[in-house]
């Protein structure tokens, strides 16, 4: 670098004077130059920097931390800009770094002072482009795994299928509540077909930002299909014939009647929601699926899950004739306070073969609380890269990408704002084998109404009649004790 001439600026400086200018201009961008005589170009960029900084703070303040970061985060060509206007900020204050110490830089023979203030600079560049790399790499991930999850939006998404939402802000005004249907699929290699063991309707109040999620047996029977669903025309009084038709694979009709279905790339799907529409009397708005595995990765991405077991869970275990057949259970998650992995998780949320559905649908509504509870924003950031990958592998909704700015607004207002409860339908509240649809709607009415009664909602049935469960294999295990998760309306934050 080339001193200016002695005297053009002041008197030559020392290596002090040097070092202190220069940081001071990385911490505040432009006060070097302007110290150093250049108070044209130091003004300036002190000046953009300031309002650049009091623009940031005022948006964060005004729609808080998490709802700013939701803005942002689904708004994929607006965050490439801003990180395409923060790398030249910083390439620009790199340059600014430079010209500073130019500007101040010390004269032979100071050979020493010249060798430290050079690698002294360098360092200081380097701090300054440091966040380019990593910054770049998290927007491009980003961004490729919104375009990946939401692409499916943009097709028909078949009968049943809404599309409530405004645009601009407060896209809810005219959508008091909103409906969305969470499907936990169990295909893999060497099983045929899909099965839709785990489902859940989350139904979210758009205003105050209360969510009930809904959990519905796998074994639920007399499935009633509804005027707008093809399978009608197969099934015209109902998917109706004993314990062969389950509600875990309407899916799978209408997979196998996909003629019914024309244009429609997701028949499993379409006839799936309007099953669940007519079972609880709720619309359907929009559909998550995720299969087995992609649980069992998200899981291992979010560094594992905290829970408290209340009885011995076996990992695996087939049942065939009402006795657990030999050999086919591979472990045993214990009482007690666990962490688990995605594999243990995993087994936790689907292992049947020594309670019943209904207590599994019970383990899934505390995982789903255990998972609620661990999402902090600094850890999910660092893992963020894993998480963005099991999401785009194993992930699908139709909800379209130009919908996310109003979901970004609907996730920050149930997090800060509502509360997560959870109702699933076990034979404490519906009878599987002979289901009385009236009493589901009139519960999911208490439990969507703005004062609901928390509790175990009454059974359709007389005491004197019991609920069928699909297994009939023990319900315990040698030492341990049958501990039943919460039942009925409550906070899923408290159902463990």
């Amino acid at each position: 670098m080339s001193a200016a001439h002695p005297g053009e600026y002041g008197p030559r400086r020392g290596l002090g004077p040097l070092l202190g200018l220069t940081t001071l201009g990385a911490i505040l961008p432009g006060s070097g130059l302007l110290l150093s005589g250049r108070r044209f170009l130091g003004g300036l960029l002190m000046s953009v920097f300031l309002v650049c900084v009091v623009g940031a703070a005022a948006f964060i303040y005004v729609k808080g931390p998490t709802e700013a970061a939701l803005f942002l985060g689904v708004r994929r060509n607006l965050l490439l800009g801003l990180v395409v206007a923060g790398v030249l900020a910083l390439i620009v204050l790199a340059a600014s770094l430079v010209h500073t110490a130019a500007l101040n830089w010390p004269s032979r023979p100071q050979t020493g002072k010249r060798v430290a203030a050079g690698t002294f600079v360098a360092l200081l560049v380097l701090a300054v482009l440091a966040p380019v790399a990593p910054a770049t790499q998290y927007v491009m991930i980003h961004r490729d795994t919104l375009s990946s999850i939401f692409s499916h939006g943009d097709v028909d998404r078949g009968v049943g299928a809404a599309t409530p939402i405004g645009s601009g802000r407060n896209a809810w005004r005219t959508v008091p509540r909103v409906n969305v249907m969470l499907i936990g699929s169990d295909a893999y290699p060497g099983r045929p077909g899909l099965r839709t063991d785990s489902m859940m309707v989350a139904s979210i109040d758009t205003r105050s930002g209360d969510t009930v999620l809904f959990g519905i047996p796998r074994n639920l029977e007399n499935i009633p299909l509804g005027p707008t669903n093809p399978l009608t025309r197969v099934y015209p009084n109902g998917y109706d014939c004993g314990d062969a038709c389950l509600m875990n694979e309407v899916w799978n009709e209408g997979e196998k009647h996909k003629d019914l279905f024309p244009g429609d790339p997701m028949p499993g799907l379409t006839a799936t929601r309007l099953a669940l529409t007519e079972v609880l009397g709720l619309g359907i708005d929009y559909a998550v699926v995720i299969d087995i595995r992609g649980f069992s990765a998200l899981v291992d991405a979010m560094g594992g899950v905290d829970i408290t077991v209340k009885t011995r869970i076996p990992i695996g275990g087939k049942v065939e004739n009402g006795q657990i057949v030999p050999g086919s259970i591979h472990g045993w998650i214990e009482p007690g306070p666990q962490h688990m992995d995605g594999y243990t998780a995993m087994w936790y949320a689907r292992s049947r073969a020594t309670t019943d559905d209904f207590n599994r649908m019970g383990r899934q509504r505390c995982m789903v609380g255990a998972l609620v509870r661990q999402v902090d924003a600094p850890t999910m950031l660092e893992r963020y890269p894993a998480l963005a990958k099991v999401a785009k592998d194993n992930i699908y909704t139709d909800i379209p990408a130009e919908h996310l700015g109003a979901w970004a607004e609907l996730v920050g207002r149930v997090q800060q704002e509502g509360t997560i409860r959870s109702l699933p339908f076990t034979n404490k509240i519906v009878k599987v084998t002979d289901p009385d649809y009236g009493h589901i709607h009139e519960v999911v009415r208490n439990a969507i109404s703005p004062h609901p009664v928390e509790g175990v909602p009454a059974p359709s049935w007389s005491s004197s009649s019991q609920p069928t469960t699909t297994p009939s294999a023990p319900r315990t295990t040698p030492g341990s004790t049958p501990t039943e998760p919460a039942q009925g309306l409550v906070d899923v934050k408290n159902a463990c």
